[in-house]
């Protein structure tokens, strides 16, 4: 009987195994192409076809099931759109998303390498190729040879060559999908299926030794020098956080003291179950410092009191804890995705924003008016304006009044629409509301940081504002900022002097550098000649370095124009500037030309072959006398005018094209016709006499014609 049960297990393993077989495809991006892998069994027969954008694998396989749930996790490309299979022991389909051609080949016996890469597709393999060298049969050994090695035959030695070099090449393979390592594969064709000579290896290897690689263990293993794989935390499902039910159905009051009540068991012991339903009902209800205070009764972290913890930091306010249980949550589908956001403030790649919307829409009345503007801001500073409007179109129908929240994420969205009057419309208005302590004096920071980037004009009652929120909140934590915004106001007003004066007496070095670039900024544009170089020549060494790229350029084109070439070089040649490098050698290259040193300015300009650059060459010249030089270069920017100009001076008529008409070339062939003497006639006076007076009347009218080319 027991026979005949081992028979029928047999059987139906047997039965199982020829069923179906599953075989995993795993995926990579590489450099210029993406690379398909699966693990067939030694000695499987598999074929390739192309079709049109796609490509077929066939293995010949009994119901086999290729298994590609996990081919697009790691795929960044779009060469490949699709791959699926219709049923098992059908083919597997390919689409491609580009212009592509797949390449296979097996890879050590076991693994068939599909790469597809843009181009076009491969002619068929010839049959002139030579068929593959086999291994060549093994001679026969010494009988008294064998003998001995089997007498002396150790379990360290039952290793198998073939599963070891197929283990082997496993890890290499997910180490290449993992891009740690670069496999240099053979190019497509016949090549040997076993090496000569094959070293005598035992069988058996996990019986004996114990592989392991590197690659197992990296985030172990590896130094701080090397790149750490990514190990993202697990989603927390809604129903694992439970929001919703965090509050009951009776009132706020009565479930307060129902749960206070039941707080504390006889013998005045914590019940721990209840109090983290009472915290759970201060955060659902708004109140984060109740909620915090009611969790440090228990004095214990553990995974749900840190979501509520969390919770309750960011609706009372306070820093996020850390570390943060909603970290790197925002792409998962639930309820957590919101919090994540939230809490982190900066919308992620990888946030699933439908998501996040249907979790907001079904938060209480009072949390959505009250986290609704600031996941509209959110959202507006990463591009998404359209999810913005309908969260704050989902604020509007829960909200009984318009908040100065609302109308400053209103306004937010209204600058990222472009639409300027409608935003100044709602900043104004929260800054004349009632009641808005703290709206107000942010609102106003806003409008002002509006007119800066728009160039606008400050009014003398909002310049009057900003200065009185500037003493009613110089200990608060906007101080700062009111600062910030009152400097700004007084350079768009031309109040130049007062501007720079306060901006030296602010402490805060980051705040500081951001207003003085924008200060500098309005300074340059606007400012009289006077006023700009008596403020820019008495810049400090610590704020000309705090000076941003752009401004310090902008200030140098200035001081250039006006002539003053130390300073403009100064703020040209910064260590720290990276970035315009070709604008600030054409800065140097004309402070240079200023200081009368045209081979410096020839240096700086050595990499550029920008048309500015080429004028500025040929000034350079100009200044070394080299006038044909000049020339050739102004004539090749389409500088004709100038050239001809250069020409003349050097007095090369050969290099003036005449087909076109410029001014030098006129006055080139006037001064030509000017030069020519009169011809005389000695033997006839009369006649000479008349030929002296025709030559003088044409020479008048040369120098009249002269004259009207010059003051064209």
């Amino acid at each position: 009987m027991i026979r005949i049960v081992f028979l029928a297990l047999a059987l139906a393993a047997a039965t199982t195994q020829v069923q179906a077989q599953d075989v995993q495809v795993r995926s990579g991006e590489h450099d210029g192409y993406t690379r398909l892998v699966a693990q067939i069994p030694t000695g499987t027969k598999w074929v390739l076809s192309h079709k049109k954008n796609g490509a077929r694998l066939k293995i010949e396989l009994e119901k086999v099931n290729f298994d590609t749930a996990a081919v697009f996790r790691r795929l960044t490309q779009n060469r490949l759109a699709a791959i699926s299979q219709s049923e098992p022991g059908a083919t597997l389909d390919m689409q491609f998303g580009c212009d592509c051609v797949a390449n296979a080949f097996l890879f050590k016996g076991t693994m068939i390498v599909v790469d597809i890469a843009p181009g076009s597709a491969l002619p068929p393999i010839s049959a002139d190729i030579p068929s593959p060298v086999l291994p060549k049969a093994p001679k026969e050994k010494d009988p008294l040879v064998t003998q001995n090695l089997q007498s002396l035959e150790l379990p360290l030695l039952s290793l198998n060559a073939q599963r070891f070099e197929e283990q082997l090449s496993t890890l290499l393979l997910r180490g290449s999908d993992r891009e740690v390592v670069d496999l240099r594969l053979s190019p497509v064709g016949p090549r040997p299926s076993a090496p000569k000579n094959d070293p005598f290896s035992p069988s058996d290897l996990n019986a004996n030794i114990h592989v392991t690689s590197v690659l197992d263990g990296l985030n172990e293993l590896l130094g701080p020098s090397l790149p750490q794989l990514e190990q993202r935390p697990r989603c927390i499902s809604s129903a694992e956080l439970g929001f919703d039910r965090w509050s009951g159905a009776t009132p706020f009051p009565e479930q307060v003291a129902s749960l206070r009540a039941a707080l504390f068991k006889e013998f005045d012991h914590l019940d721990e179950e209840e109090t983290l339903k009472l915290a759970q009902l201060y955060a659902y209800s708004g109140f984060g410092a109740e909620a915090i205070r009611t969790l440090e009764l228990l004095g214990r972290h553990a995974p749900d009191t840190d979501r509520v913890a969390a919770i309750a930091r960011y609706l009372d306010g306070a820093q996020p804890s850390h570390p943060n249980p909603f970290t790197s949550l925002q792409r998962c589908e639930s309820d957590a995705a919101l919090w994540a956001l939230l809490i982190e403030a900066e919308l992620q790649e990888e946030a699933r924003l439908q998501s996040i919307e249907q979790s907001f829409a079904r938060l209480p009345d009072h949390l959505r008016r009250h986290v609704g503007p600031t996941l509209a801001e959110i959202l507006t500073d990463a591009g998404k304006l359209e999810p913005a409007r309908r969260v704050l179109r989902a604020v509007d129908r829960v909200a009984t009044e318009d908040s100065a929240d609302t109308s400053q994420a209103k306004a937010k969205v209204a600058v990222a629409e472009g639409d300027g009057p409608k935003s100044e419309a709602l900043l104004n208005e929260v800054i004349a509301a009632s009641g808005a302590e703290l709206e107000a004096p942010l609102a106003l920071a806003r409008l002002v940081d509006k007119r800066w980037l728009e160039r606008g004009a400050i009014s003398p009652q909002e310049l009057d504002l900003a200065a009185s929120y500037v003493t009613e909140f110089r200990r608060s934590e906007i101080g700062p900022r009111m600062m910030q915004t009152q400097v700004v106001a007084l350079s768009l007003s031309h109040e130049f002097d007062k501007a720079m004066d306060l901006l030296s007496a602010q402490d805060t070095q980051a705040i500081a550098a951001e207003t003085l670039n924008r200060v500098a900024q309005i300074l340059t544009e606007r400012a009289g000649d006077a006023t700009f170089l008596r403020r820019v020549m008495t810049l400090t060494p610590e704020q000309k370095l705090a000076l941003f790229t752009d401004t310090s350029l902008a200030m140098a084109e200035r001081l250039v124009t006006l002539g003053f070439a130390d300073a403009a070089l100064e703020l040209a040649s910064r260590p720290q500037d990276k970035a315009r490098r070709a604008e600030r050698a054409r800065l140097r290259a004309r402070a240079a030309l200023l200081q009368r040193r045209p081979h410096q300015a020839m240096l700086e300009l050595a990499d550029d072959p920008s048309d500015a650059a080429q004028l500025l060459r040929g000034q350079a010249l100009q200044m070394t006398d080299d006038y044909v030089a000049a020339g050739q270069l102004l004539r090749a920017v389409g500088g004709d005018e100038k050239a001809d100009r250069f020409f003349w001076l050097a007095d090369h008529p050969e290099t003036v094209e005449h087909e076109r008409d410029t001014k030098f070339l006129a006055v080139q062939q006037k001064t030509r016709l000017l030069s020519v003497p009169p011809t005389r006639m000695q033997d006839k006076p009369l006649a000479d006499a008349k030929g002296l007076l025709d030559d003088s009347a044409k020479t008048r009218q040369y120098i009249l014609e002269l004259l009207a080319k010059v003051d064209q």
